[in-house]
């Protein structure tokens, strides 16, 4: 990004074009790069531990966002749903398909009680019960219990007492 604004600052004509081609290549090769990498180490995860990967529907997330100028700009060139393709695509050739659930509120729910607070910092607080999670934990605690709820899966019994381990540990926190 830098790199193309003093291109785009210091020089003209072709040789800016032509500049700018090769660096925007590179910058896209890089990224792709970053992303099969990440992909191929989620899916050689989700094989050894034999689990079902859940992901957030992403459709429309593009027009949700809004936050000012610079940081649309940023959060507009994020590859959302390119790595998502390169989970399922790396997964399908492992024997996996990865399911989507709509990530509305998602990390703003109470997972215990179900009411809904306001984005407040990185750990989550609920007004009703008192519960407190790491916001992230609680997204993904919420992603995998819409999965459950609107498709029910057999647990194998190690995932169904890791569960427990967890929920004991969050209701302790």
């Amino acid at each position: 990004m830098r790199k193309r604004r003093s291109i785009q600052g210091e020089t003209s004509g072709k040789t800016r074009a032509g500049l700018l081609a090769k660096y925007s290549g590179r910058e896209e090769r890089r990224v792709n790069d970053v992303l099969h990498r990440a992909a191929k180490i989620v899916a050689g995860v989700v094989a050894e531990e034999n689990v079902k990967p859940v992901m957030e529907e992403l459709t429309h997330i593009r027009e949700r966002i809004r936050y000012g100028g610079v940081m649309n700009r940023r959060l507009h060139s994020i590859p959302f749903r390119r790595i998502q393709f390169y989970i399922s695509y790396k997964g399908m050739e492992r024997g996996f398909k990865p399911e989507t659930v709509d990530a509305k509120n998602t990390s703003r729910t109470c997972p215990m009680c179900g009411e809904i607070s306001k984005p407040n910092g990185h750990v989550f607080k609920c007004r009703r019960c008192g519960f407190q999670a790491d916001r992230h934990f609680v997204a993904a605690w919420n992603i995998a219990m819409k999965l459950l709820m609107c498709r029910p899966l057999p647990l194998a019994a190690k995932a169904t007492d890791e569960f427990k381990e967890v929920e004991r540990i969050v209701i302790k926190s």
